[in-house]
């Protein structure tokens, strides 16, 4: 089973500049571990139904209790895999947000995303899709980078 590429765009403003754009991708990023850490989804909802629970066999895992996890899913057992998330590139039209193809933190977003965890057949219901990001927070984003550049001249 081959995991399925984990990224996704987001245009910036047409005067942005490489150094600007550069910004903006780090700060999606970051936005998106923060969001993601405080156990919600895309959306800025918490997961609901399956994919609001941790199985009862993950639950009473040595990696589980290891970790000090609680209740909570927020997909941080080793943090691994949000942190490996990062811009793969930016242009003057458009930024990619993911991570690197094939690497193993791309499988696990890739099982949270589609609710794989593994199987070959997705399961929307225990699906736990985090990549991505809304309209008004890309806004608020490119609204923070534009004023951090315009402090700085």
């Amino acid at each position: 089973m081959t995991a399925k590429w984990q990224r996704f765009s987001v245009t910036p403003p047409p005067d942005f500049t490489p150094a600007m754009r550069q910004s903006l991708g780090k700060e999606v990023a970051e936005f998106i571990r923060q969001r993601t850490e405080k156990g919600l989804d895309i959306n800025g909802k918490k997961w609901k139904g399956p994919a609001g629970k941790y199985s009862d066999a993950y639950k009473e895992s040595l990696d589980f209790k290891n970790a000090g996890k609680t209740s909570k899913v927020d997909l941080t057992l080793s943090g691994d895999m949000l942190i490996a998330l990062d811009m793969i590139s930016e242009k003057k039209d458009k930024i990619i947000i993911g991570y690197k193809n094939g690497s193993e933190e791309n499988a696990k977003a890739d099982g949270n995303v589609r609710g794989t965890y593994g199987q070959k057949k997705a399961n929307p219901s225990k699906a736990r899709n985090f990549m991505g990001i809304s309209d008004k927070d890309l806004d608020n984003l490119i609204d923070k980078v534009r004023e951090n550049y315009d402090a700085d001249t």
